[in-house]
């Protein structure tokens, strides 16, 4: 039987005033990560984010063989906040788990924006299905990466000083890769920081990229923004054009040169196609 997790960590407030805008967060990062892109928001709107399932204490990659169940996590978080009329954001894996729970659970959401989701073309899913299938799902990259991924360093610093020198962190300002490390690292006893997000579980959300994803996309009914990194390799503008053709009443908007971390990337540029967005459907 699958270990249950029982108790989630405390919501992250980046505070502000207005109506709530949560931030669902992707793979391998922490809430804390988004919070140059919460305080282009937070003059508007009160921002939140709920951890994810990899970031409670006791949670093992077994409790979900799948992404369903942190999709039913995030409506039940929700759920206890008691709010409904939500501005649900989510960015990669967090955008897959906002859309199915706002098709789950359209009362809780106003509006939803999905920046970079992980929703890869039919061709591609595929493949998946088939390496799933041959029991390769271990081999793929990404999964191999996170498990060798460095989860100590001396300092903080350190830590900062180690991915700055990274291709993926490369087109990251200061303030993200900073928010990155001060969030996703913990002080241990010996006086070494680690990895707050656990590589197991990081690897197995890659292992484990939803195949069926592409069911839930026209069962969305609530207003929907989606917002892609041109040079994404994740969303691609295969998938943006049948999302399109799916969700005709839905806006979707391009940022020139972004790639798929573009919230950190470009916060300001991010949250400024968020506010307008919600400026012109608050208008309407």
């Amino acid at each position: 039987m699958a270990h249950e997790p029982t108790q989630p960590p405390e919501l992250h407030d980046f505070g502000g005033d207005g109506p709530v805008v949560h931030l669902a967060h992707a793979n391998g990062f922490t809430p804390g990560t988004y919070r140059p892109l919460a305080e282009t928001l937070i003059h508007c709107y009160h921002v939140i984010g709920l951890p994810s399932r990899p970031l409670w204490a006791d949670s093992r990659p077994e409790s979900a063989p799948d992404w369903h169940p942190l999709a039913d996590d995030l409506i039940q978080g929700l759920d206890g906040l008691g709010r409904q009329g939500i501005v649900g954001v989510g960015h990669s894996m967090g955008g897959v788990l906002t859309l199915w729970a706002a098709v789950r659970r359209p009362d809780l959401f106003r509006v939803v924006v999905l920046i970079d989701p992980v929703i890869l073309p039919p061709v591609w899913l595929w493949v998946v299905r088939l390496l799933h299938w041959l029991g390769c799902r271990r081999q793929l990259p990404l999964v191999r990466g996170a498990l060798r991924r460095r989860r100590t360093w001396p300092s903080r610093r350190a830590c900062y000083e180690h991915y700055s020198g990274k291709p993926l962190f490369a087109a990251w300002p200061d303030a993200s890769l900073w928010a990155y490390v001060e969030a996703g690292t913990r002080e241990r006893a010996d006086g070494q920081v680690e990895l707050v997000y656990p590589p197991e579980w990081e690897a197995h959300i890659f292992a484990t990229a939803p195949t069926d994803i592409w069911r839930a996309v026209p069962k969305l009914r609530v207003p929907a923004l989606v917002i892609r990194g041109e040079c994404s390799a994740t969303f691609r503008p295969e998938s943006q054009a049948r999302m399109e053709r799916l969700l005709p009443q839905a806006r979707f908007v391009v940022i020139p040169g972004a790639g798929h971390l573009l919230p950190m990337e470009r916060p300001a540029e991010t949250g400024a196609v968020v506010r307008d967005f919600l400026d012109v459907f608050n208008s309407s």
